[in-house]
């Protein structure tokens, strides 16, 4: 290091972000995206550097994040808890640093990470909800609900580690398909509660499926909560989705549910404790 060259910083952030009117978190000359608009963000911070900002999820266009990691490295010395404000003062509505530390030198958000948690809402009320409709999936017409204690018994088949090829879209294709899911928890209405905007329906209107896991492939999360919906609509019985991973073909996983209903809540590192959110 030359003579009176400050040394580099780590600085970890949580994000926080509505991907609805983002191209997804990777960056993309002259489109919108959240690592953009965070790295044009951290550039005004500290002007003169060249910023390099790295996030642990590439969350894909229209899906959300509660608690994305990120960071970036810089020689400036400013505190790492005045980074939060300085930051969001040149950020859009739709995306908020939550925290900001000082980290070891060699933290790497996606080297580091070793275990995500993510949401999908799913809504099949009598009425739409005008007021959800960029957070929820809302399944059309049915003659009846979808049958969430199906939907329970067919995501046991999916906790353990297992190749899970079946659910991953072509696009990203990984070397390695298998992982390992953890948790995976339907719920309908308990623990959900929306209070605070107008409803048309109540909280039992809701379904939630909540996915734990130390990586996920391609559109993973999604093309789970889609084939768990249509086991919810009885187009196949609960133990049909052991033969869907066990086949190792996409074709024979449902569909990919839409992106809206996606929140990736929290992401653990390496050496943390678990969220218990």
């Amino acid at each position: 290091m030359p003579e009176g060259e400050l040394p580099w910083r780590t600085i970890r952030l949580t994000v926080a972000y509505d991907g609805t009117d983002f191209h997804g978190w990777m960056y993309l000359p002259g489109i919108r995206t959240v690592q953009g608009v965070l790295q044009e963000a951290v550039g005004k911070v500290i002007p003169g550097e060249t910023v390099r900002l790295v996030g642990s999820s590439r969350t894909d266009a229209g899906v959300h994040a509660v608690g994305q990691v990120a960071a970036f490295w810089t020689r400036s010395q400013i505190p790492a808890e005045v980074f939060p404000r300085a930051i969001n003062a040149y950020l859009p509505e739709d995306v908020r640093v939550i925290q900001a530390q000082e980290a070891s030198p060699t933290f790497h958000p996606i080297q580091d990470a070793v275990r995500k948690r993510y949401r999908y809402l799913l809504h099949d009320g009598a009425y739409p909800e005008i007021f959800y409709r960029r957070y929820v999936w809302r399944l059309g017409k049915s003659s009846s609900r979808l049958d969430v204690e199906a939907m329970r018994l067919a995501a046991e088949y999916l906790v353990g580690t297992h190749d899970f090829a079946s659910f991953e879209n072509v696009g990203s294709p990984r070397k390695d398909t298998v992982r390992t899911i953890y948790s995976l928890e339907v719920r309908r209405g308990e623990g959900l509660s929306t209070e605070g905007l107008p409803r048309m329906g109540g909280d039992d209107d809701l379904i939630s499926i909540d996915v734990e896991g130390n990586g996920f492939l391609y559109n993973m999360v999604r093309n789970i909560a889609g084939t768990l919906m249509e086991v919810g609509r009885r187009k196949f019985s609960p133990d049909g989705m052991k033969e869907v991973l066990e086949s190792k073909r996409r074709a024979a996983a449902g569909m990919t549910a839409p992106p809206q209903g996606l929140f990736l809540l929290w992401i653990q590192m390496r050496g943390e404790e678990a969220s218990s959110s």
